[in-house]
C-alpha cells in the first residue's frame, strides 16, 4: 500500500493556476475554510484535508479536471451534500475534492413519460418540491433529504423509509451522463422503463461511490403522488413481539409503504432530544400506508390493525389528520439527532440480512453490546431486513471506542455469514472497505479490473471501497 500512496503527487501552486483556467478562479480554493468544510462527512473518522476544492458547473469542466488530474496523479475525492456515514466522500489522501454542488440543475420534467432530467447537484428535497405540483415524486426518502444529492444518493445506492414498497435509488436510475479519468464523457443507458440492448452500465455506477467516473447528469424514473397516507403507530412490550409482528404484516399481503422499527434505547433518547414525550415500552413500529383508493386505504389500515393487536401490540396510535401524523414522523427523523446529542462519536451501524434471521440479527446486536459491554440501541427499516444497530461511544474514551468498532465488525460478519450483506444504505466508504473480500469473494477482483479499465491511475476516490 505504501509504495501506492508514493505514487500520488501534491497539489502544487502551478495546479491551483491551471484549475482556475478551467472552471474559473472563483470556483477553486485552497483556503483553509473551505478545505475544513470539505474533509469530513458524518462518519467519525480522523479528518485528512485536501489541497483544493473544485466546483465544476459542466460536464466539460468536470472532464478538463479528470483528464488533468489522472495526468498528473492527483487524487480527486467526488462530493455532493456531505451527508454520507461511511466516509466515502472523504479526502483519504489529500489532493482535489471536486464538490458538485453547483451543478445544482433540474434540467427538465417529462410529465406524461414520469421522468426527470436532473444534474448531480440538485438537493433530495428540492426535486420532490418541484415535482409535487405536478403529482410525481423520486421515491427513495434517505433521512438526508434535507442536504443531500441526487449524484451521492446515486453513487451510495440510497434508499430509506419508503423502501419497503418503493425500493432504492438503484430503481429508479434510467440514465446517466458519466465523465471518466481516461477523457470520456459518455450517455449511459435509455429513457424507457425497460431495454434489452447489452451490459447495463448505467446501473454498474448505482453505488460505485465515485470510484469509477463522476456522475454529472441523470434520468430518473417517477411515481405519481398517493392520493391518500395512514400512518400507525404501535408499542410493544417486548423485542421479539415487535420483530415477529413485521413478519406477519409482510406475509398478509398488504402493502406497507414504509415499516420502522425503534426500540427503547432510541425511544428515550428521541423523548429528551425533542420533548415529544414517547410512552416507554420496549419498542415501538411505525406503518405508513399509501393507496390511490380511500376505501382500500381503510381496508389495508383495518388489516394491519388486527394484525398488530394479535401480535401483541400494547398500544395503538392512529392519526387523525396529517399533523399528527407528522409528529410520529418527527420522531422517527429525530433518532439521528438524538444519538449526537447523547454522545460526541457514535458508530451508526448498518447492515441487512434476510427477513428470516430479522429477529437473530437484532438479538446479535445485543448481545454483542453486552459481550463488547457497550451501549447500543437498534432501529431501521425492519420491513426489508434493514437493521441499524447504533454503537453510542466517544472516541476519545479509546478503549470503549475500540470496543465498540469490534461489536460493529463482528454484527457486520454476522451479516454477510447469514446471506445478507455488509451495508444496505450506507455504503462501503471508508468504514467497512476491510469486509469486501468477505462480501465478494473472487469477484474483488473483477470489480478491481473494472476499476482500472475506466480509472488507470487510480485517481478517483482512493482510500475508499476497494
Amino acid at each position: 500500500m505504501e509504495a501506492v500512496l508514493m505514487e500520488y503527487n501534491r497539489v502544487r501552486p502551478e495546479d491551483l493556476k491551471t484549475l482556475a483556467t478551467i472552471v474559473g478562479p472563483s470556483d477553486v480554493s485552497s483556503e483553509e475554510y473551505d478545505l475544513v468544510t470539505n474533509a469530513l462527512d458524518a462518519f467519525p473518522g480522523e479528518p485528512v484535508l485536501p489541497e483544493a476544492v473544485v466546483w465544476p458547473e459542466s460536464s466539460l469542466e468536470v472532464l478538463e479536471i479528470l483528464r488533468y488530474a489522472s495526468e498528473r496523479r492527483i487524487p480527486v475525492t467526488v462530493r455532493g451534500g456531505g451527508t454520507g456515514l461511511a466516509g466515502a466522500c472523504t479526502p483519504r489522501l489529500g489532493g482535489i475534492v471536486m464538490n458538485m454542488m453547483k451543478m445544482s440543475k433540474i434540467l427538465e420534467v417529462r410529465q406524461l413519460d414520469m421522468q426527470v432530467d436532473v444534474e448531480a447537484g440538485v438537493i433530495y428535497d428540492q426535486l420532490n418540491r418541484e415535482l409535487e405540483p405536478l403529482g410525481l415524486f423520486f421515491p427513495p426518502d434517505p433521512a438526508s433529504g434535507k442536504s443531500c444529492t441526487i449524484g451521492g444518493m446515486i453513487a451510495n445506492n440510497a434508499s430509506g423509509l419508503k423502501a419497503v414498497r418503493y425500493g432504492a435509488t438503484r430503481d429508479y436510475v434510467l440514465a446517466l451522463r458519466v465523465v471518466f479519468p481516461v477523457g470520456l464523457d459518455l450517455h449511459l443507458g435509455s429513457r424507457v422503463f425497460k431495454y434489452s440492448i447489452g451490459y447495463d452500465l448505467a446501473r454498474m455506477l448505482v453505488g460505485s461511490e465515485g470510484t469509477l467516473g463522476v456522475i454529472t447528469e441523470a434520468t430518473l424514473k417517477l411515481r405519481t403522488l398517493p392520493r391518500n397516507r395512514k400512518t400507525i403507530a404501535a408499542y410493544f412490550n417486548s423485542i421479539e413481539d415487535g420483530v415477529k409482528c413485521i413478519g406477519r404484516i409482510r406475509l398478509s399481503g398488504i402493502e406497507p409503504a414504509a415499516i420502522e422499527f425503534i426500540d427503547r434505547t432510541h425511544l428515550r433518547l428521541i423523548s429528551e432530544w425533542s420533548g415529544l414525550n414517547l410512552p416507554d415500552y420496549e419498542c415501538m413500529i411505525i406503518l405508513e400506508f399509501h393507496s390511490y383508493s380511500r376505501a382500500g386505504l381503510e381496508e389495508e389500515v383495518a388489516d394491519a390493525v388486527s394484525l398488530l393487536r394479535e401480535g401483541g401490540a400494547a398500544d395503538l396510535i392512529i392519526p387523525k389528520n396529517e399533523e399528527e401524523a407528522e409528529r410520529i414522523w418527527e420522531a422517527r427523523r429525530g433518532a439521528y439527532p438524538s444519538i449526537l446529542k447523547a454522545c460526541r462519536s457514535p458508530i451508526i451501524g448498518d447492515i441487512i440480512v434476510p427477513l428470516s434471521r430479522l429477529l437473530d440479527g437484532v438479538n446479535k446486536a445485543y448481545e454483542l453490546a453486552r459481550k463488547y459491554e457497550v451501549r447500543v440501541g437498534v432501529m431501521g427499516h425492519l420491513g426489508d431486513g434493514n437493521i441499524h444497530a447504533n454503537w453510542l461511544t466517544d472516541r476519545r474514551n479509546r478503549d470503549e471506542w475500540e470496543r465498540a468498532l469490534k461489536a460493529n465488525a463482528e454484527l457486520t460478519r454476522y451479516a454477510i455469514e447469514v446471506g445478507g450483506a455488509l451495508s444496505a444504505e450506507h455504503g462501503v466508504g471508508v468504514e467497512k472497505k476491510e469486509f469486501m473480500r468477505e462480501q465478494h469473494h473472487e469477484a474483488l477482483e473483477i470489480m478491481r479490473r473494472l476499476k482500472e479499465l475506466f480509472d488507470p491511475n487510480n485517481i478517483l476516490n482512493p482510500g475508499t471501497m476497494l
